[in-house]
């Protein structure tokens, strides 16, 4: 299969790259450049591929709130011109998007029949997407997910990566604990598990929307605990005081767990849990420094 992915450089970007190229597909990244040089481009882009993926988004869900324009430009505009293209020259598409959509209504974890109240501009925006991509083609995928981990330590935004770098410089000045959110919930979900389960969801040509996230969820607290545990440090992750530097303009719902109903009703393998495959993780980031 031949499949041209927005996104290529973003962690989730990397782990399909990877696990798709080893499973014996062609993977065509997409820059951002090409995103934006019109529809005659996309179309072009479309029509050399058997699949897209649309993984490419503006994830500064702060900044989103201080300018929508920008927020619904990157990953509304931008996302309906993507489903345009493939809708023309036929191809099928697939839209990654995001558990926070769902919003904050409720406190157990959100299945696909569960409405979505997206609680922000970046997850409004997202949902927004979502809709035009379905609309554009009954064919076409969108896949929730989590609280991404994975990929190599120089990504800016990887999380694991940089609660590590934390709790370094925690233990040189001395510290035994580190603070964490205690409030927000969610699933922590190994790029590599979502990557191989959107591979999956494409060789039985899935359609219409799916939460993709590992077994299990937890809190920021209880994730950061997990982290220091898998890396055998030495710090106890406790409650942030206050705003603990959590404060945020994005009113960010404080549940956004789910469960992969659909595609645990469908016979679907449950994903992994999240613990273990954080502890895969972590530990093979520690090998290779």
């Amino acid at each position: 299969m031949r499949i041209a992915l927005t996104g290529a450089s973003g962690i989730f970007g990397e782990a399909l790259s990877a696990r798709a190229s080893a499973a014996g597909h062609t993977i065509v990244p997409v820059p951002r450049e090409q995103l934006i040089e019109g529809r005659g481009r996309l179309r072009a882009v479309a029509a050399d591929a058997d699949v897209v993926i649309h993984a490419a988004a503006n994830t500064n869900v702060e900044a989103c709130e201080l300018d929508p324009a920008v927020c619904y430009r990157d990953n509304l505009l931008l996302s309906e011109l993507v489903a345009e293209a493939c809708h023309l020259e036929g191809r099928k598409l697939v839209f990654i998007s995001s558990t926070g959509v769902y919003g904050p209504r409720q406190d157990l974890p959100y299945a696909e029949y569960d409405a979505a109240e997206p609680p922000t501009h970046h997850h409004r925006a997202k949902h927004l997407a979502e809709q035009s991509v379905l609309a554009f083609s009954r064919r076409n995928l969108v896949l929730r997910t989590g609280w991404l981990f994975g990929g190599s330590t120089i990504k800016p935004k990887n999380f694991v990566a940089r609660r590590l770098e934390e709790a370094t410089a925690a233990l040189q000045a001395g510290r035994t604990e580190m603070a964490a959110n205690p409030l927000q919930r969610g699933n922590p979900s190994f790029t590599d598990d979502v990557a191989d389960r959107l591979l999956q969801a494409l060789d039985r040509d899935e359609s219409g929307t799916f939460n993709a996230v590992n077994t299990g969820h937890a809190s920021r607290l209880e994730y950061v605990q997990a982290i220091l545990d898998a890396a055998g440090l030495a710090l106890r992750a406790v409650p942030a005081t206050g705003d603990g530097g959590f404060k945020r303009v994005a009113r960010v719902s404080p549940n956004e767990s789910a469960l992969n109903w659909r595609f645990d009703a469908q016979g679907y393998a449950p994903m992994p849990d999240w613990k273990t495959s954080l502890t895969r993780y972590v530990v093979a980031l520690r090998a290779h420094g």
